[in-house]
């Protein structure tokens, strides 16, 4: 055998690494080029807050219907960006004062929702009914999200 020639016989090594080389450098640059002409970087959206709210309804002596919001547990939720709706209606919103649902104590969702802040809204009795849905909706610019929803029941 003649393991002299073997040995000293590197030809076809080189440019196999030569090839390999190229198309790895090709790939790298193609790569680079994407994410800044397809401006992928900036397209890396917020993830929406995850929040456990406890709903309790009660029904007091003067009528009124009372819905007490605590939030249990979950992120921290920006108050500007929460909605809370009663049937499809607006039933609270920071910053703003509805006719049809009155805040019965501190408003503690004013300056955002953490664990164990509440809000109580006092309601109509015509304006809540069984069966309907209570949502509390995320929204920021354009995406949203429902972090809770239940029945009045």
């Amino acid at each position: 055998m003649n393991f002299r020639g073997m040995l000293a016989d590197e030809e076809a090594l080189s440019p196999v690494i030569g090839v390999v080389l190229i198309v790895a450098l090709t790939v790298v640059l193609s790569a680079s080029v994407a994410v800044f002409v397809l401006d992928i970087g900036s397209q890396v959206t917020e993830k929406t807050p995850n929040a456990v709210v406890d709903y309790d309804f009660d029904v007091d002596g003067t009528g009124a219907e009372t819905m007490t919001l605590t939030q249990e547990g979950g992120n921290p939720v920006e108050a500007q960006y929460v909605t809370v709706y009663v049937d499809g209606e607006i039933a609270w919103e920071a910053g703003s004062n509805r006719s049809d649902y009155n805040i019965v104590g501190p408003d503690e969702w004013a300056d955002g929702l953490e664990g164990g802040d509440s809000l109580t809204l006092e309601m109509d009795p015509s304006t809540v009914a069984v069966g309907d849905t209570i949502r509390i909706v995320w929204q920021k610019g354009e995406q949203s999200a429902i972090l809770a929803e239940q029945q009045v029941g």
